[in-house]
């Protein structure tokens, strides 16, 4: 019904358009004409005044045409008054029917949208219930998240560390049974009742080494010993290495002066010592 209404109103609205348009090339035509009679008529003025002059009554024809153009005037005046008038009566009654129209063809549309405005309005309000629903359940789910998040990462942690704790342990646990071993090694050995057998054993390996250490301590301290008695008269001794050097030293530098004063002079060989 709406859409058929729309569809009459867009036709007289055509209709009225092309009306004006006629009536637009008619004032065209028309004013062309009132510019040509116009001229005209000026031209058929000026005889009847150059007329009027030579009969001596000049004046008479602009006296009597001003009179007919005011009661021409003022008919043409009323006559607009009326049709113009007329025109809005029409124009208001045909407003008026088609407001009429316009209003029994709505009439159902409206009618059919008061429950749909009603009903449009539960529904914003139920929307708004829900979304404020939804806002807080989802503010509650975000912290619980949170929350959750946080509790597993410091689980991950836990059990890295507890991972981690635990290999420690696991290695530990073989070094100590690799230890328990080699104790049980050790005491099968030293049980032995073969003394070749027990010579292989950690502990006699290790008294073996022990006497070998306390041998070159002593071996040590006896050249220590040894090196502190001597140390004076070896310090003596070098003393007098250097003493002795020197003097050599001393005596190959005269030795070489002399030879070579020699062989400037061309006397004999001379060695001196």
């Amino acid at each position: 019904a709406v859409v058929s209404t729309q569809s009459t109103g867009s036709t007289v609205y055509k209709a009225r358009r092309a009306e004006m348009a006629d009536l637009r090339a008619e004032v065209g035509v028309l004013s062309r004409t009132v510019d040509i009679l116009q001229n005209q008529y000026t031209d058929v003025k000026h005889l009847i005044a150059q007329t009027e002059k030579d009969k001596g009554i000049a004046g008479f024809t602009d006296a009597q045409d001003e009179l007919e153009k005011i009661s021409s005037q003022k008919g043409t005046v009323d006559q607009a008054k009326g049709q113009i008038l007329e025109d809005m009566s029409d124009m208001s009654d045909k407003l008026n029917e088609m407001i009429a129209e316009k209003k029994a063809s709505l009439a159902p549309v409206i009618k059919e949208l008061r429950p749909l405005r009603a009903k449009c309005s539960e529904l914003e309000q139920l929307h708004a219930q829900k979304k404020s629903e939804y806002d807080s359940l989802s503010a509650r789910l975000g912290s619980n998240l949170h929350s959750l998040e946080q509790e597993v990462k410091e689980l991950r942690e836990t059990a890295q560390t507890e991972e981690s704790r635990y290999h420690f342990l696991m290695h530990s646990k073989q070094l100590l049974e690799l230890e328990q071993q080699k104790v049980e090694e050790e005491l099968a050995v030293y049980k032995n009742p073969d003394p070749a057998a027990r010579k292989q054993s950690l502990r006699e390996q290790y008294n073996r080494k022990i006497l070998e250490q306390d041998n070159l301590g002593k071996a040590l301290r006896a050249k220590q010993k040894t090196v502190r008695e001597q140390h004076v008269p070896n310090v003596a001794q070098m003393a007098m290495w250097r003493d002795l050097t020197t003097l050599l030293t001393c005596k190959t530098n005269t030795l070489s002066r002399l030879q070579q004063k020699e062989v400037e002079t061309g006397g004999e060989n001379i060695l001196i010592l």
